[in-house]
């Protein structure tokens, strides 16, 4: 009995969960980026930039503790407005100490905007969210938000394709002068701040017209459709006093993190002394200076619009895709090409151009279930031609070798990067996938820099290939199967170490399990969603 009053309490829980709705008739001023903001102390350091050829100048964020410490210096010299957008925020060190150096700018009097997609919001995020929203300069809003806050199954259950749509994006703006664009989430992993596991992600802090196009981007998911303020929500029923008690908590929280490991890590960082002695300008090592276009996904491509009635983001990279006419080089943590990418790759190599792919192995990646759509095309994009390299778990960047706390922790690519002909790069939120393709909105910048592609090109795929991944390659033998000879084609990994080769018929530091789970997986009909 006590069974059947357990099942019929959690159905009742369901279908009233199923009933919620999403709020209707509440206020929602637009609100965009502010233009005046060159008198400030950013625009000073900002106007330092600037040449006579209205180029932008950006800074390549390698390193997690350099990414990290960017953010947290922008945030300390805003004077007017921080504006940010993420598909993940942790309630972990690093998001706890960007959470708390809004708060400070916001006691400044600096507005601060938050565009957070829902689906990775958890309760104690929410929390947090709701009492900052509190603050009379901070407001907090959510893209394609659930409609039961409490048991979000329900939507799944009866709102399913919208809620399958996120805003993938991931932007950082501070007083419309500098910006940070890349594939970072906000959470310890993506900042090499994780004690057992961090990923290998890349940023670009940008200086120059690029800043606006990034803000006039966040601008247009602020104030869409798809996105709700958190104060329109019924149960929101957060006060000041939850203010009050927040910013203790996060001073509190800072002073205690003012002489861990990690604030020794970023003390060590180059952006960090680059900053302290205030020698970050365009001569600088390490800055580029070009062009950069800014492309993104409609936020109505949450609505279900097609690419006829709106702007896909992959539309807008088919052209730099198109020009090609030597090399294609792509860095892509979830690689799930479909048979359309794969015929395009290949298609590539037949015209001659040098196709070359970086993604996770399945010992490195967070997502078996996207590794198991990649696993469904690798040999025929082999057959192909294409070259494919698969991330080791043991790779280190400089910073992470040295790390104190995590020399040892497992490393994950989740860069999204790509490369044309050495003379364009693209750096953003979008993977090579089906995903980022067709349901999730994302954002990124076109660097037309020849100088950063070529840099970023030769030292990842020339100089770093083999310490940094296995190069998978095709084998092709004969087998009896039942007294016929077949042609049989199989997959190997090579691990080159101090120049001996190394040759794995299996996927690399896995178990058995793992490789069932793939397996299974790669048989469902779920590659679309991948």
């Amino acid at each position: 009995m006590k069974l059947l009053k357990y099942i019929f309490l959690v159905l009742i829980y369901v279908i009233l969960s199923a009933c919620a709705q999403l709020p209707v008739g509440y206020e929602s001023n637009s609100t965009y980026i502010l233009n005046d903001t060159g008198n400030t102390v950013l625009g000073g350091r900002a106007s330092k930039f600037k040449n006579n050829n209205k180029d932008s100048f950006i800074y390549l964020l390698n390193e997690g503790t350099d990414a990290f410490y960017a953010r947290r210096a922008l945030m300390s010299l805003a004077e007017r407005s921080i504006d940010v957008q993420y598909f993940i925020w942790h309630d972990d060190l690093i998001g706890k100490l960007l959470f708390g150096g809004m708060l400070e700018a916001a006691d400044r009097g600096v507005r601060v905007r938050i565009l957070l997609d829902d689906i990775n919001i958890t309760s104690e995020i929410e929390k947090i969210l709701y009492s900052m929203d509190q603050h009379k300069n901070i407001e907090v809003r959510l893209y394609n938000p659930f409609a039961s806050r409490g048991f979000r199954f329900s939507d799944y259950v009866t709102d399913g394709f919208r809620i399958n749509r996120r805003m993938h994006n991931k932007s950082f703006t501070v007083d419309v002068q500098f910006a940070v664009v890349g594939g970072r989430n906000i959470g310890n992993e993506y900042f090499a701040a994780d004690e057992e596991s961090n990923f290998e992600d890349l940023d670009v802090l940008s200086v120059g017209p690029i800043v606006q196009d990034v803000g006039k981007q966040f601008d247009t998911y602020w104030n869409s459709k798809v996105v709700i303020p958190v104060n329109a929500f019924d149960h929101n029923v957060a006060t000041v006093d939850d203010l009050a008690s927040l910013k203790q908590q996060l001073r509190d929280f800072n002073t205690s993190a003012k002489g861990s490991k990690y604030a020794l890590d970023v003390q060590d960082s180059e952006m960090y002394k680059l900053i302290s002695r205030q020698s970050f300008h365009k001569k600088s090592e390490g800055i580029y200076s070009g062009k950069g276009l800014v492309i993104y996904d409609d936020p109505e491509k949450s609505l279900n619009k097609s690419e006829t009635e709106i702007v896909y983001l992959k539309s807008l990279m088919k052209p730099h895709l198109e020009n090609a006419q030597e090399s294609v080089e792509l860095i892509s943590p979830y690689f799930v090409p479909g048979d359309t990418g794969t015929e395009y790759l290949v298609g590539l190599v037949k015209k001659g151009i040098k196709v070359r792919v970086i993604t996770n192995s399945l010992s490195s990646t967070d997502g078996v279930m996207a590794q198991s759509g990649y696993v469904n095309h690798r040999i025929d994009l082999l057959d192909g031609g294409v070259e494919l390299y698969e991330l080791k778990t043991e790779y280190k960047t400089k910073a992470s070798k040295s790390l104190r706390r995590s020399a040892k922790a497992k490393s994950g690519l989740h860069a999204k990067t790509y490369i044309f002909d050495r003379k364009e790069i693209f750096i953003g939120s979008f993977n090579f996938d089906q995903r980022s393709a067709n349901i999730n909105s994302e954002v990124g910048v076109v660097y037309q820099v020849p100088e950063l592609a070529n840099f970023l090109a030769s030292t990842v795929f020339d100089l770093d290939i083999n310490k940094e991944c296995y190069k998978v390659e095709l084998l092709v033998e004969n087998e009896d199967i039942d007294g016929i000879e077949v042609e049989v084609k199989k997959v190997v990994w090579i691990d080159t170490k101090d120049g001996k080769q190394i040759r794995y018929t299996a996927d690399p530091e896995t178990s058995i399990w793992r490789r069932i789970s793939e397996d299974l997986l790669s048989i469902l009909p779920i590659e679309s969603q991948l």
